[in-house]
């Protein structure tokens, strides 16, 4: 009898083993690029005056706060690997809020719409985090809900960072169930 269930057993180990579900969690890394700007938003330097020089600074000497508000740009996955690729392949729409201290430094904020052709369907959040515009250094976390085809009822949670000038944001995503 004892030996009757060992074999049961080992007959039926690797049929439940075979039989779980697939993983719940879903991720992948690579880099984000702007393709374009949509609109520059609109730019207060308290304290001085808007930079002229597009490399340059964005506000003059004397600046206490520098405050971005809609700007909206485009952006695009590249590099992109893992379990969660494709479910990220598409135009992210992102609107940036930005409140800097008087050298660019300080908490950005916004919203974001990722629209994801291949999986019939977007991702729909926000994000917020630092940025310094001195260095062009950031770091921001986002949270997103799924809408349509296979996204409908997940999350996406994305963490970027940028580690500056000339270098490309990198990210992971984590895609979860509700």
């Amino acid at each position: 009898m004892k030996h009757r269930m060992i074999q049961l057993l080992l007959v039926l180990a690797p049929a439940a083993v075979l039989a779980q579900t697939p993983s719940k969690v879903l991720v992948a890394t690579g880099t984000e690029v702007i393709t374009s700007v949509v609109n520059p938003g609109t730019l207060a330097c308290i304290g001085g005056t808007p930079g002229t020089n597009p490399q340059g600074p964005p506000c003059s000497p004397g600046t206490t706060r520098i405050v971005f508000s809609y700007r909206n740009v485009l952006s695009n996955y590249q590099q992109v690997s893992g379990s969660a690729a494709n479910l990220i392949q598409g135009t992210n729409n992102i609107v940036t809020h930005c409140s800097l201290d008087g050298i660019g430094y300080g908490h950005c904020w916004g919203h974001f719409v990722l629209t994801v052709p291949g999986a019939g369907g977007q991702w729909e959040g926000s994000w917020s985090g630092m940025h310094d515009e001195l260095t062009n250094t950031a770091s921001y976390s986002a949270t997103g809900y799924g809408y349509g085809g296979k996204l409908e009822g997940l999350q996406i949670r994305f963490e970027w960072a940028t580690t500056g000038p000339g270098q490309p944001t990198v990210f992971i995503a984590k895609i979860s169930g509700n």
